[in-house]
Formats: C-alpha cells, structure tokens, sequence
C-alpha cells in the first residue's frame, strides 16, 4: 500500500472513499474509525493536501497522551491512598 501514488487531493480523497467503503464483500467503517486506525503513511499524504486536518491529527494524539498520564496519575493517587486507608 505504501507505493500507491496519492499525488493529488482527488486521489487521497478517492482513497480514503475507498477505506470508508471498500465495497460489498467488505466491512465499511465510519470516519471516526478510520481516523483512529489510518497508518502513518497514509496520514502524512492528508498533511500534503489538507495542512489543518493534519494540526487537529496531532493534536488529537497530544491530547490523548495528556489524557493517558492523566489516567496514570490518577490511578496512582488512588491506589496510595487506598494503601493508606487499608492500613490504619
């Protein structure tokens, strides 16, 4: 897949159709799934033709970083304080 050439907004647009509904034998898939799943290389052709959905991209992935630390702390918080409370 990595040799497609999506050289121009209408051949990424086309391909990315495509991954939406790859036809009757196959299981589509909604935008939100494909934005969770589209590899790398197939993203940085998006960055070429359209520069802001690639910002919201990255700063979705930020966020959910962000987000996971957040859960991380938490957790441990959580369980320090359970520890400290069990063992009163």
């Amino acid at each position: 897949m990595k040799d497609l050439d999506l050289d121009t907004v209408g051949e990424v647009r086309d391909f990315l159709r495509l991954c939406l509904n790859p036809g009757p034998r196959r299981a589509g898939r909604t935008v939100a799934q494909l934005a969770k799943v589209m590899p790398d290389w197939l993203a940085e052709r998006l960055t070429d033709h359209a520069p802001r959905v690639a910002e919201l991209r990255e700063a979705a992935a930020r966020a959910e970083a962000e987000a996971a630390r957040a859960r991380e702390a938490y957790a441990d918080a959580l369980g320090a304080w359970i520890s400290e409370e069990t063992t009163r």
